[in-house]
């Protein structure tokens, strides 16, 4: 007997109604069983592809939460720092008024320097205006000339 159409196939007599038997190629369960798995593996490489923006987006959220840390920690130091210097500036202006009374300056000159108050008589009056060193002009010139002779002896080596 010639199978006509394959999908059916006709056994037994046919005054009787015959039973077919379908036929279902193996084929088409290996197509869908690609179509399954290349329908899981795009499933897993998108829950990948998300799990990795995730993980990324939390590795920048902490770094970033630590750089504002450390950025607290170094304001809260200099802030430290600079309290500091205020105290010891308020420490050196209460003993720069301690040190700038005259009473003090004359009891430490006269009792630990062993000082005496000058009498009238005994001042001598000086007149700074007037320049008393006076500059020779000519070491100005042998200066000079002294460095053109090095100069020269250097350049004729």
């Amino acid at each position: 007997m010639i199978v006509m159409n394959e999908d059916k196939i006709i056994s037994g007599n046919n005054a009787i109604q015959p039973e077919y038997e379908t036929y279902k190629p193996t084929v088409k369960k290996v197509k869908v069983k690609k179509n399954n798995r290349k329908k899981q593996t795009k499933h897993k490489i998108k829950v990948m592809r998300n799990i990795g923006i995730v993980f990324v987006i939390g590795v920048v959220l902490i770094a970033r939460y630590s750089i504002i840390y450390n950025m607290q920690m170094q304001l809260n130091s200099t802030q430290n720092r600079v309290d500091k210097i205020n105290k010891q500036n308020e420490n050196l202006t209460v003993e720069l008024v301690k040190y700038n009374n005259l009473g003090y300056i004359e009891d430490t000159a006269i009792n630990k320097l062993h000082m005496i108050q000058p009498q009238k008589s005994s001042a001598v009056y000086a007149d700074l205006n007037k320049t008393i060193i006076k500059e020779d002009p000519s070491k100005d010139k042998k200066k000079i000339n002294s460095i053109l002779d090095k100069v020269k002896q250097f350049k004729w080596r």
